[in-house]
This record gives C-alpha cells, structure tokens and sequence, in this order.
C-alpha cells in the first residue's frame, strides 16, 4: 500500500528516525590534530550501538594536510545502510534521501554543506 504524503511530512518522518537513530550520542567538534590552525574540524556521529553512520567534515579556508585547497568546504559522508533504510522506506531515489539527511546535519549542527556522499562504498549494488 502507497501513501502520499507532502515534502514537510517526509522531512518531519526522516528527521524523526534520525533523530532516534542518534539519541544517545553526545556530539562534538574533533578538531584535526595535523592542523595547527585549527580551521579543519569534524563531528562523527554513531548509531547507538556504537556504529559510525555519518561524518561530517569542516575544511576551512586554506590548504588541507595533504596541501588541496580548500575556500571553506563542509563534507558529508553517510553510511550505505541509512542511506538505503531511508530510501527504501519512502520509496525515493538515494539523492533526495541524501539530501534530507544533509539538511538534518546542516540544521542539527548549524552547518553548511557542500557535497555529500556514500561512505564506505557498498559492498554490492544496491536493491531497487
């Protein structure tokens, strides 16, 4: 059976299960210890049962460690299975749904981003 239900009500569903997914973690901002400016941070977020499902990246203004540069760049790298739960659950393809979990993150911690991705690569190709 289908439901349709609006743009606000998948984002409302999709931040609720996120936000259950991560409701014991205490969140923090690990600055890199090979920056010494201390413009390059990030903020691992692990399901609970421990399991790193999302990281966020903050390269600020500069050159990375291995000397890219970078004009203030935020990175996202999601975990294939929340990915493919979201996806899978809502029937949307994994672009919109990783567009949703980016807006959690840019809202839950204040953040911008400018790209996002599958991390680590899947194992096998995706059911669709």
């Amino acid at each position: 059976m289908r439901y349709i239900i609006t743009q606000s009500q998948l984002h409302t569903l999709v931040y609720s299960y996120l936000d259950e997914m991560f409701s014991n973690e205490d969140f923090e901002r690990k600055i890199n210890e090979y920056d010494k400016s201390g413009n390059t941070w990030r903020i691992h977020m692990n399901d609970d049962n421990g399991h790193e499902r999302i990281v966020y990246f903050w390269f600020g203004p500069g050159e990375d460690d291995d000397g890219n540069p970078h004009n203030g760049t935020g990175s996202l790298h999601v975990h294939p299975d929340v990915a493919d739960f979201i996806r899978n659950t809502f029937s949307i393809r994994q672009g919109k749904a990783l567009d949703i979990i980016g807006d959690w993150v840019s809202e839950k911690f204040d953040v911008d981003i400018d790209e996002i991705d599958i991390y680590p690569n899947r194992k096998s190709p995706p059911n669709y």
